[in-house]
């Protein structure tokens, strides 16, 4: 896998489909509030997601419909209220994959937990700790009997 956090961002191999913002950062990363959402179509449907300020910052991403089978989220009211999600649609869900240093693929955990939610169409997002936590695992293996084929 290339790493995002090191390409130049002239690259014709990563495309840049929408910059977000993060009001509250991301656990443990709560003053970096700018980041960028990178796609290599040879990765897919692993992504990037990466801070504009800091490029050394980046996390690897998936959306979850494509790994985990009925991974339905409950967000607080507050957090729907403040991403200002209408219904559905509005939601973009990114999840953050941890793949160990010098580990295989095939140990990569996914953090079912503490999503990261965007809403598409103002471009805000937060991580959020979801309602029904108690469903899922801050590492959930990717590759398990509940992940999709």
């Amino acid at each position: 896998m290339k790493v995002a956090t090191e390409s130049k961002n002239n690259e014709d191999v990563w495309v840049k489909p929408m910059e977000f913002v993060l009001e509250k950062g991301l656990i443990g990363f709560q003053d970096v509030t700018q980041y960028e959402l990178l796609v290599n179509s040879e990765e897919l449907p692993f992504m990037w997601i990466r801070a504009m300020e800091r490029h050394e910052l980046g996390f690897v991403v998936i959306e979850p419909s494509q790994f985990i089978d009925d991974y339905e989220i409950e967000l607080t009211d507050d957090d729907v209220s403040a991403l200002e999600i209408q219904n559905d649609k509005d939601a973009l869900v990114l999840n953050i994959v941890t793949i160990k240093n010098g580990e295989s693929l095939e140990s990569a955990t996914v953090n079912l937990i503490g999503p990261i939610v965007i809403n598409k169409n103002t471009l805000q997002g937060r991580q959020v700790i979801v309602s029904n936590y108690q469903k899922f695992s801050a590492r959930h293996p990717m590759l398990s009997e509940g992940a999709s084929s």
